[in-house]
């Protein structure tokens, strides 16, 4: 991952990043890049980035995951904290 922020706020909304994304959906930066690269070259006059749907599948799973391990329902930026914090643990051989 980049040193770049995950999220910033934007006229009071969160606005994320690539990295955010790949966090939230369980998938690494480097194949959720090459996704948004395949699908751009496919299309190279949308902005519409589709998520496949295996991901979506898996972020909704790993959003149950985060917000049972935290013991409420949280939102989207508790939920990036949690699983960078949980990457950072685990890049630094904690579990």
């Amino acid at each position: 991952m980049t040193d770049t922020p995950l999220y910033t706020m934007v006229n009071g909304e969160p606005m994320i990043s690539t990295e955010a994304v790949a966090l939230l959906m369980g998938i690494p930066y480097e194949r959720l890049r090459a996704e948004i690269d395949r699908q751009k070259a496919e299309n190279p006059e949308s902005e519409t980035f589709k998520l496949p749907r295996a991901w979506t599948r898996q972020g909704n799973r790993i959003r149950k995951e985060t917000q049972a391990a935290l013991g409420y329902e949280a939102g989207m930026k508790e939920c990036i904290d949690y699983l960078a914090a949980k990457a950072e643990r685990k890049a630094g051989g904690e579990s």
